[in-house]
């Protein structure tokens, strides 16, 4: 019969994962997957279920760590994507300059907070660590996540879109983070925008990429989703919803007025920071 004390570290335990259990993502455009070179190169976090890192709060999962099996020196949990990069054959989604698209997501776990869409780019430092950085920002919702369930809305691509032509250049970042809950949730899909031209730097996901500031917001029609090239797998479009647990939202504020807790730190986001203010509701 095993000991009181080994009954109670197990008892512990079980809280630790159920403290740090999934909540929610993005499903729509196709998200990123933890592939084999994530779970070889993130330590600890190999033995964490798919799903629990896939949709767990981030802040939770950065808390398995040890010292006997460290991730990789390029391995970066913050990064902006959960820690996982562009690798050829990864699935990517076809979206147009100045074109509407869907947004989905699911909601396991309410927690009240807001949710922000970005484009994002990558950066490498000089030992090829990447971090994905803000470049264009698109919609945020505020009030979130107040209910459980399936949602969705539309978003627009700004016309003004570049070097985003070929896959690995960038992202689409559905940041959802609640003050209450005080955790955060990204999740991250490759696209590229057909017209925008290649980044200046080398598409690998080691090689960094130029980042601007400046949106758009042209009228357009909804954008199919489709395969961007021969060498990722296709993405299957998807039918347009009606929006339901959120309603379309504007094109979010500048960087000053949208700056989040915490998100130069988990978001991977480095052009906002500072604590977050009450922002406009949608």
């Amino acid at each position: 019969m095993p000991s009181t004390g080994i009954v109670s570290l197990a008892a512990t335990a079980a809280l630790l994962f159920a403290g740090v259990e999934g909540h929610g993502q993005m499903t729509w455009p196709v998200y990123r997957q933890m592939s084999d070179k994530f779970h070889k190169d993130s330590g600890a976090l190999i033995n964490i279920g798919i799903n629990e890192l896939q949709i767990a709060p981030i802040e939770g999962l950065s808390q398995h760590k040890q010292k006997d099996f460290p991730p990789s020196p390029t391995f970066k949990l913050l990064n902006g994507c959960r820690g996982t990069v562009y690798e050829e054959g990864s699935e990517v989604t076809a979206l147009q300059p100045g074109k509407e698209f869907d947004v989905k997501w699911m909601i396991q776990a309410p927690h009240p907070g807001f949710m922000k869409l970005s484009i994002l780019k990558p950066a490498a430092d000089s030992t090829g660590t990447i971090t994905y950085k803000s470049y264009k920002s698109l919609l945020n919702i505020e009030p979130f996540a107040e209910n459980g369930g399936n949602g969705s809305t539309t978003a627009k691509m700004p016309a003004d879109v570049s070097g985003c032509e070929k896959p690995g250049d960038c992202v689409l970042q559905f940041y959802w983070h609640s003050d209450i809950a005080n955790q955060t949730y990204p999740t991250c899909a490759d696209i590229v925008v057909s017209g925008s031209g290649s980044s200046t730097s080398a598409t690998t996901p080691t090689a960094p990429a130029a980042e601007t500031s400046q949106d758009s917001s042209e009228e357009a029609d909804q954008a199919t989703p489709v395969p961007a090239t021969t060498a990722p797998k296709a993405a299957t479009p998807a039918p347009t919803p009606k929006p339901t647990t959120a309603p379309p939202a504007t094109t979010a504020p500048t960087s000053a007025s949208a700056a989040t807790k915490g998100q130069g730190d988990v978001a991977g986001e480095a052009d906002t920071s500072g604590k977050c203010s009450r922002r406009m509701r949608h």
